[in-house]
């Protein structure tokens, strides 16, 4: 009996924000095409990556590596959008070589001609759907960071209020402690010594490391005389509510 292998991927969340396939789903339908058409699987690869980014994707690599190499007739994915989402180009060459691909949610098979542009069009259509999506995420996360809106988790010190802006913390005062000594000259060493007695070492530990960055970071600067380091924190009292 010959044998083929199967290629699945999932991300957290589909681009329709319901969960996506999960990889049990999509190897049962995999297997369950293996056994119809008369073949047993070999491999099965999984990826919970993305397919339009220019992520890394180890097996996905492998599987292709693997049909390349003619070690299998052919690659099952459950979907075109599940093998890739940058468009023709990922699978035209596979195409031109000969290479054998099986998309079972959209019944397409390489070896069948007639299939050929079917494959080529859904692979673009992944990616222009992908692209679509991206820009629109980028306009409104854009829309929410002019609306003041913080869209990652609140830095050490700060918190998210119901609108997502931010606002001081139950930790805000390690914040200002960490400023005031760094600004007035004191070492770093030393204001991790002085602050390991309690509560404070955490600020002092997840703190330092962005004390030059955002949301620190703010017009007026005051120069520290630790290391020439710039600090703006002390001035985030007036700024935030």
């Amino acid at each position: 009996m010959e044998e083929i292998d199967l290629y699945l991927r999932r991300s957290q969340v589909t681009r329709e924000r319901t969960k996506a396939l999960t990889f049990e789903t999509q190897e049962e339908r995999g297997r369950a095409w293996a056994e119809e058409h008369g073949y047993s699987v070999r491999k099965v690869y999984r990826d919970n990556l993305s397919a339009w980014t220019d992520t890394r994707r180890p097996d996905f690599e492998k599987a292709l590596n693997a049909l390349k190499r003619k070690e299998v007739p052919a690659l099952w994915c459950y979907a075109v959008d599940r093998f890739s989402r940058k468009g023709a180009g990922a699978v035209i060459g596979l195409l031109d070589a000969g290479a054998r691909l099986i998309f079972d949610d959209e019944r397409l098979d390489s070896a069948d001609p007639r299939d050929r542009e079917r494959i080529i069009t859904d692979a673009e259509r992944a990616k222009a759907a992908s692209d679509l999506l991206s820009h629109r995420v980028t306009d409104t996360k854009n829309g929410q960071r002019r609306r003041g809106v913080w869209l990652g988790a609140a830095p050490y010190g700060l918190e998210k209020d119901d609108s997502g802006k931010l606002r001081h913390g139950q930790n805000w005062k390690y914040v200002l402690r960490v400023l005031r000594e760094v600004a007035d000259g004191i070492s770093a060493r030393a204001v991790a010594r002085g602050m390991n007695g309690g509560p404070g070492r955490l600020a002092y530990r997840r703190f330092m490391g962005s004390i030059d960055g955002s949301p620190y970071r703010r017009q007026p600067r005051v120069r520290g005389a630790a290391g020439g380091r710039h600090l703006a924190g002390l001035h985030m009292a007036s700024r935030l509510p």
